[in-house]
């Protein structure tokens, strides 16, 4: 919807100051600028035996935990299945982080309840 009123105000505004058109193109780029990082991990990559060696090999999670500490203002977002099993996989998942050295302050939980095998671990700035 967005996206047609801007193509038919595009028209209107080339008639306008050069710095008009380099702001509403500033703003359109703004929601690609805003999103968080976020990596998956899969119900089958946890179903297999844990250590911490195994935890730390989980490459996508390796890189977003390096990522994490870079940024100190930073929370960790564990998007959940929604029903008590994900809940209880994602509780795990904590318990792992906190033990490689992650403060569990900074690791917040959101249960969701049309997501299905995944945990998402998102980065996101520090305002909740």
């Amino acid at each position: 919807m967005v996206v047609s009123f801007l193509a038919r105000l595009w028209p209107v505004v080339t008639n306008y100051h050069i710095m008009f058109r380099a702001a509403l193109l500033g703003l359109l780029c703004l929601p690609v600028f805003c999103l968080a990082e976020s990596i998956t991990i899969t119900a089958e990559q946890w179903a297999r035996p844990r250590s911490g060696s195994y935890v730390t090999g989980l490459t996508s999670l390796n890189e977003q935990l390096a990522k994490f500490d870079r940024a100190g203002d930073r929370r960790l977002i564990l998007h959940c299945p929604g029903d008590e099993k994900g809940v209880l996989w994602a509780e795990e998942l904590r318990a792992w982080l906190v033990a490689l050295g992650v403060p569990s302050a900074r690791i917040q939980l959101k249960p969701d309840f049309g997501q299905i095998d995944i945990i998402r671990v998102e980065i996101q700035g520090s305002g909740w």
